[in-house]
């Protein structure tokens, strides 16, 4: 029998199954599909120039593989084979641009997102290795078809330094269940709470853990109702305490109120801190939402009616208070109100507190507003119908529906597998080059290819992610975070898949519809981009009924992708020798695109029309949407009252705009300025600002913390 030398001087039989695998992967890694009849006879034809020989080495074997393979015309499989033979000589091309970027890290740090604070040794640690395991990711794991399209700017895959870790992306993690019974993170074993306030800490602490474990936004869904039981035993505790010291009943229930006030308050400081201070293992601070504030009036009585009110009243008086001697603002957890207008016309709890996150937005933007009583959007639709709230994940994201077994509605406990956006305005100067005089149509003909390079992508995506084992992120598979997540670590994720939701994302409507017909966004209309993604609609129906799996049009965020693909658009501009119009053209600039279906930053119209400019493609885009709009007088809390109010109607996720400054030098505070302190003249400014669809820091005593581009685009925004 023919021997193989390993690498190591060990000898194993001639394998061809070996062969056939390595060759599938060379295959997959061009786009060729080669069939088993033909991929035995590559096997067989290496094997039979080997008859006259004893034994082969490793090397000669891969050596031969690659002969072979160009022999029998499969060129493009042979040198991707190569490619993966030779991968320490392809390392060694790119290993001087690794090195570069791990130095500009070190020195300058990084601006891509402004979750991670980079000058942070352990940032800058998690930022590095993510350059190299994307380069690693960009290699070895990615199609040539997919290469050629990110390269090019066609798509782009989101968290690509995350992808080769087969983690989930953003979720509704399901807190209580974590916490009702107790659970084991990081081999101890924790009881279950026994105060409200061990129950944020403990909280707190379990966020760090889980986040670390996958990429994305982190959502506590409506956290009030999760702590309703702790306050409960907070109380009847502090009573019990109070009536075993000979206290009236009636003065100790007011004496244990008092005390579980103060353990909210406690409570909700240390996970702001925590959350604002301490970074995940990941290197960044974990982007979590809560959200709150809708409650089946009939289903609580008035004491619990009471404690859910002062639940969320306590957690958006600390957002107000701030830290410190100076009451320094902070921006995580981002807050979401949970608005339901029936709720709150029949019930005084549920209106008081809808007037403190009011209050709360005017000073601190947060919280934003989700709609479940509008006869607008999928939200509301899936609350009227199911009695369910689907939370957002993150700054925008949103699970397609997901009934189970018994027909009922699943949202708390499910997740994203990830996002992969298109650049619209390259795919359709691509067509106008391809086919000058039919360019409309050879656009959708583009599209669709790009949409199935996506779908592809994410069958993947799915595959890798249900091999993962559940010890992979435990709180979520083994501990019940996730929904049916209460499985043996040593088990694969397997068929949780089926709930998960992957985002087909859309970016640059603006610049997109300029192209197309010479007009902004705002002045043509929404006719094209809606067209646009009614025809996205159709496709992902398609694929769903087909695949099995929830595909979603997400509106993305496009945090430093829009310097990214603003980026991408001119150099395909100057390579093919055309002209970049959005270099000259006033309310564009080649720095940066416009974020998702938005109008242009720079429009010059009110938060009203604002509202109703985005009114469709907000809607189009159910998985992954916000509406926001720019106050300039913020301080008017019933003029943001109104504009919220407007918004749920048309069943928005809404949010306010301003910027917050506080300044390091005379510690003041100020809304709507960005460099310079209007009361001392100070550029030692820390400045919290609307990313995308998330507060963050656009300044830090002064340094900005976002990219170029979207500095760019803050320094422009009028309607924003």
């Amino acid at each position: 029998m023919l021997k193989v030398i390993k690498k190591d001087n060990s000898v194993e039989g001639f394998e061809p199954a070996k062969i056939i695998a390595a060759v599938k992967k060379a295959a997959f890694r061009c786009d060729k599909h080669i069939d088993a009849d033909h991929l035995n006879q590559i096997a067989d034809e290496v094997h039979n120039r080997l008859l006259t020989r004893d034994s082969v080495t490793v090397a000669e074997l891969h050596e031969l593989v690659i002969a072979v393979l160009a022999f029998l015309q499969y060129k493009d499989v042979a040198d991707a084979y190569a490619e993966y033979r030779y991968y320490k000589t392809t390392y060694a091309r790119t290993f001087e641009q690794l090195r570069q970027d791990a130095d500009d890290v070190l020195r300058l740090g990084d601006r891509e997102n402004a979750n991670f604070d980079s000058s942070l040794v352990s940032t800058k640690g998690s930022l590095i290795k993510g350059y190299l395991t994307k380069s690693l990711y960009k290699q070895f794991y990615l199609s040539g078809k997919e290469k050629e399209l990110i390269e090019r700017g066609d798509i782009y895959i989101h968290d690509m330094r995350d992808m080769i870790l087969g983690c989930i992306n953003c979720c509704l993690f399901d807190i209580g269940h974590v916490l009702k019974g107790g659970f084991e993170m990081s081999n101890v074993e924790y009881t279950e709470p026994k105060t409200v306030l061990s129950a944020l800490q403990v909280i707190g602490d379990i966020t760090l853990v889980a986040t670390a474990q996958q990429f994305g936004g982190f959502t506590l869904a409506e956290l009030d109702k999760v702590l309703l039981p702790y306050v409960l035993k907070s109380e009847k505790a502090a009573v019990e305490k109070y009536t075993a010291m000979g206290i009236e009943e009636s003065r100790a229930m007011e004496y244990a109120g008092k005390d579980v006030v103060r353990e909210l308050e406690q409570g909700f400081q240390s996970l702001e801190l925590k959350l604002n201070t301490v970074p995940c293992s990941r290197g960044d601070f974990a982007f979590t939402t809560i959200t709150f504030g809708q409650w089946n009036v009939d289903k609580y009585d008035e004491r619990e009616k009471s404690w859910l009110y002062m639940i969320g009243k306590i957690m958006l008086q600390v957002r107000r208070n701030g830290h410190g001697a100076d009451h320094k603002p902070v921006v995580f957890p981002k807050l979401v109100f949970l608005y339901d207008e029936r709720q709150i016309a029949a019930d005084p709890f549920s209106a008081g507190l809808f007037d403190e996150a009011v209050k709360t937005s005017s000073q601190c933007m947060y919280p934003d507003y989700l709609s479940l009583s509008s006869e607008y959007g999928s939200v509301s639709e899936i609350f009227q119908k199911y009695g369910v709230v689907t939370s957002p994940m993150g700054c925008r994201a949103f699970l397609s529906l997901w009934c189970n077994e018994k027909g009922e509605a699943v949202t708390i406990g499910r997740c994203n597998i990830g996002a992969v956006s298109l650049n619209l305005p390259i795919i359709l100067k691509l067509a106008q080059l391809r086919d000058p005089e039919g360019w409309r149509e050879s656009f959708w003909t583009l599209l669709d290819e790009r949409l199935e390079v996506i779908r592809a992508f994410f069958q993947k995506r799915y595959d890798i992610v249900r091999h993962q084992k559940c010890s992979s992120n435990p709180l979520a598979f083994t501990q019940g975070g996730l929904y049916e997540g209460t499985k043996s670590p040593d088990d694969t994720v397997g068929d949780l898949v089926r709930y998960m939701t992957a985002s087909f994302g859309i970016t640059a409507f603006d610049e997109f519809t300029y192209l197309w017909t010479g007009r902004r966004l705002v002045e043509e209309g929404g006719v094209i981009s809606s067209k646009v993604l009614a025809h996205l609609k159709e496709k992902l129906a398609q694929f769903k009924k087909e695949d099995g799996y929830l595909y979603a049009i997400y509106g993305t965020p496009a945090e430093s992708l829009c310097a990214t693909q603003a980026r991408q658009y001119d150099k395909f501009c100057r390579d093919e020798g055309i002209d970049n119009v959005f270099a000259h053209t006033p309310h564009y600039s080649p720095e940066y695109f416009t974020n998702s279906f938005h109008v242009n930053v720079t429009e010059q119209i009110t938060p009203f029309e604002k509202q109703d400019k985005e009114f469709t493609d907000f809607h189009l885009c159910e998985g992954g949407h916000i509406q926001y709009v720019r106050l300039d007088n913020p301080e008017n809390a019933q003029a943001v009252k109104a504009m919220i109010v407007r918004g749920m109607k048309k069943g928005f996720y809404q949010g306010v705009n301003f910027d917050s400054a506080y300044c390091g030098d005379c510690g003041t505070h100020s809304t709507n300025v960005l460099f310079k302190c209007p009361h001392c003249g100070s550029a030692n400014l820390s400045v919290i600002s609307r990313v995308c669809g998330y507060l963050g820091y656009s300044n830090v005593n002064g340094m900005s913390r976002m990219n170029d581009g979207k500095m760019a685009e803050i320094k422009n925004r009028v309607s924003m």
